[in-house]
């Protein structure tokens, strides 16, 4: 019985979504290696990211001793870039300091982006180093993308450069040669969800398309660029309606505001739905994906639009070109104009040219590289 304990110091989003499945899937891989194995998973709420980061191991090896995670041997830990590793392992008791880490890099601070529509502020390297620091102690690190590991690995030389002598030398090699792209697995839900386009009901009902929102709501995800594109929409005459979903924060960027005002007439939904099913209903119930990322090492989100059969206006950057056809992208500056387009040639028939990453195909990966089989 191989045992692995996964530690999520951030429950929230893609971090809780990701954690879950591992959770459940991969017990299944395992036995269809023919190895029996126990996945116990501890966690802390997603929120407060900075204390997060700097104090979760403590809170974490505390929460696994109280409960006798401790009490017997451990095979692997897998942690999260929301963990200081090298605090992780010092806390640990001694006889689980030699047990192998995997590193999993959902984001990284590192190349988190500065982009046009975040205030100005001094960047704060330590938590950057935190995740250097991290990647260079773990026995594995894995990526959720291609594009994430490639702009971590190619940051890291101009990184390192700005601290004084002396320096960790080779940390780019070393931490590329125990790397790896490992995909987060989708849900069945949403999998199954987009089969029955046909069928399933539109909560909406008839009328304009429904374009939808359904990211954070934070500046790197675009909302600026979003209002942009439908103020250029309406300007144009173009009907449409607006689904505001994703997840919400204490404090929004000013651009939410301004679409409730200029547009409170045109909007069907307004804020997170708690509800998978009913977000799954609500997602399903769109037409029209806009996305205006700045940032994404992933997208879950995005996926979840493409997986319902949504008509995809999507930049052909960051990590989309992974998961997309090449014909199906469009350079950024153009992509108010293809907005516009698809609300002009509504409805029309769906492109179906996405990567699934289904569980069932991401899972077995996953249990052959934990144990680089």
């Amino acid at each position: 019985m191989r045992r692995i304990i996964l530690l999520n110091p951030y429950a929230a989003g893609s971090h809780a979504q990701w954690a879950r499945g591992m959770v459940r899937e991969c017990p299944l891989a395992a036995e269809r290696a023919g190895v029996q194995a126990q996945f116990e998973l501890f966690e802390l709420p997603g929120r407060h990211w900075k204390w997060r980061m700097s104090a979760s191991a403590l809170a974490l090896v505390e929460r696994m001793g109280e409960a006798g995670a401790l009490d017997r041997d451990v095979d692997r830990f897998i942690v999260t870039d929301m963990m200081d590793v090298g605090q992780f392992r010092s806390a640990l008791p001694p006889r689980f300091r030699s047990v192998p880490i995997t590193l999993y890099f959902h984001e990284n601070q590192l190349t988190f982006p500065e982009h046009p529509e975040k205030p100005a502020s001094e960047r704060d390297r330590h938590y950057a180093f935190m995740n250097v620091t991290g990647a260079l102690l773990a026995d594995q690190v894995w990526f959720n993308s291609d594009f994430h590991k490639r702009a971590f690995l190619s940051a890291l030389p101009g990184f390192m450069s700005a601290f004084p002598s002396p320096r960790p030398r080779n940390v780019a090699e070393g931490i590329a040669s125990k790397s790896m792209v490992v995909p987060i697995g989708m849900n069945d839900d949403v999998i199954e969800y987009g089969k029955g386009q046909q069928q399933r009901p539109r909560i909406y009902g008839d009328g304009p398309p429904v374009v939808v929102w359904n990211h954070r709501w934070e500046y790197d995800k675009g909302p600026a660029a979003f209002l942009e594109a439908l103020n250029a929409a309406d300007a144009q005459a173009l009907p449409f309606r607006l689904a505001m979903l994703g997840q919400q924060f204490a404090q929004v960027p000013p651009a939410f505001a301004e679409i409730q005002r200029r547009f409170s007439d045109r909007i069907v939904q307004w804020g997170h739905v708690e509800s998978r099913a009913e977000y799954l209903r609500a997602l399903g119930s769109c037409d029209i994906a806009l996305v205006t990322a700045h940032h994404d090492f992933f997208g879950i989100s995005v996926l979840e639009s493409a997986m319902l059969g949504l008509d995809m206006v999507v930049p052909n950057e960051l990590v989309y070109p992974e998961h997309f056809k090449t014909d199906d992208l469009v350079p950024r500056n153009d992509l108010t104009r293809t907005f516009c387009t698809s609300l002009q040639r509504f409805p029309r028939k769906r492109s179906s040219g996405v990567v699934h990453y289904s569980w069932s195909q991401v899972v077995d990966k996953v249990w052959r590289c934990l144990f680089d089989i």
